[in-house]
C-alpha cells in the first residue's frame, strides 16, 4: 500500500476515534494554575469559558507531515475482550474518562497522564487564557500552545515546542527539539527564558517590545533584525557564533534569554 493511502487511512482512523470519545469538562472556578505531566503530544488552546476541556487525539501537534497516532490505537478499537472491563493503571485512577488522573491542591489543578505514549494519539486541552500553565511532555511528546496570556513553563525532550500568540512570562526548554515562539506582546513582570540543547530557537517579538536580551549559541549562529548590530544585506544580522550577545531593545525592559548549544537562534521583528 502506498504511503499516501496509509496516511489517509490513519487520518480516517483518528476521525472515527475522535467522534467516539467524550470530552471531559471541569469548572476552573478558584483555579489559577494547571500542571500537566504526560508523555504524549499536547495541543493547548485558549477557551471561551472558564472550563478545562480534555479531548483525546491531536490533529496538529505531531510531526510536521505525520498524524499523531498511538502505536496500538487500532488494537484498542477492536479489543472485544476488554468489553465490560475497566482499564487499571499503575499510576492511579482515571477520574476523567480520558486516561488521566486529576487532583486539586488549593488553586492548583494537577493532571497526570496514566496512559503510555504508545497508547496515545495526543491530547487536545482547552483552558482559559488567564490561567498559568506548567506542562512536561516527557521523552517523545510535542507541545503546541495557542493564545495563552499567563505564565508558561514548558518542557520536552525530543519533541518540539510551538508557542503562538502568547505574552509570557515563558520558561521553555527542549533537549533536542526546535522551539518557535510568537509573542503578541511581552509581559514585563517576569523574565523569559527559552533554551534548547540541539534544536534551533526562533522568536518573534512586536517591534515596540522593551527588553534586555541575552543571546547565546555555543556552536550555532545568532541572527536578528532588531537594532543590535549593523544590518546584513538580507535584512537579518549575524551577531554571534560561540559568544554571548547582550543588548537592549527600545532602551531595555524585561530580561529575555535565548540559549542553544548547537542550533541557531533567530530573534525577529513580528
Amino acid at each position: 500500500m502506498k504511503r499516501t493511502s496509509i496516511l489517509c487511512l490513519a487520518f480516517m482512523l483518528i476521525g472515527v476515534l475522535a467522534s467516539a470519545q467524550e470530552e471531559f469538562k471541569k469548572s476552573l472556578s478558584g483555579i489559577s494554575r494547571i500542571e500537566i505531566e504526560t508523555g504524549t503530544s499536547v495541543s493547548l488552546k485558549k477557551g471561551t469559558t472558564n472550563q478545562l476541556i480534555i479531548k483525546e487525539g491531536c490533529s496538529n501537534c505531531g510531526n510536521e507531515d505525520e498524524p499523531v497516532t498511538g502505536w496500538e490505537a487500532s488494537n484498542e478499537i477492536t479489543d472485544e475482550k476488554a468489553k465490560g472491563l475497566t482499564p487499571i493503571y499503575a499510576g492511579g485512577e482515571d477520574n476523567t474518562g480520558t486516561g488521566m488522573y486529576l487532583e486539586q491542591d488549593g488553586e492548583v489543578l494537577r493532571l497526570t497522564d496514566l496512559k503510555s505514549f504508545y497508547k496515545r494519539m495526543g491530547l487536545t486541552i482547552t483552558i482559559p487564557a488567564s490561567v498559568s500553565l506548567k506542562i512536561n511532555c516527557g521523552n517523545l511528546g510535542n507541545a503546541s500552545v495557542e493564545g495563552l496570556t499567563n505564565e508558561l513553563e514548558i518542557n520536552t525532550n525530543v519533541g518540539y515546542i510551538k508557542l503562538n500568540n502568547v505574552t509570557g512570562p515563558v520558561t521553555a526548554h527542549s533537549a533536542t527539539g526546535n522551539i518557535d515562539a510568537i509573542f503578541t506582546s511581552v509581559n514585563q513582570t517576569a523574565p523569559i527564558s527559552i533554551s534548547s540543547s540541539t534544536g534551533m530557537i526562533d522568536v518573534s517579538l512586536p517591534t515596540n517590545t522593551k527588553a534586555s536580551v541575552a543571546l547565546s549559541s555555543t556552536m550555532g549562529s545568532v541572527y536578528s533584525n532588531f537594532d543590535l548590530v549593523g544590518p546584513r544585506e538580507d535584512g537579518l544580522k549575524a551577531i554571534g557564533g560561540n559568544k554571548s550577545i547582550s543588548g537592549n531593545i527600545n532602551s531595555g525592559g524585561v530580561k529575555i534569554a535565548l540559549k542553544a548549544s548547537i542550533g541557531n537562534i533567530y530573534l525577529r521583528k513580528k
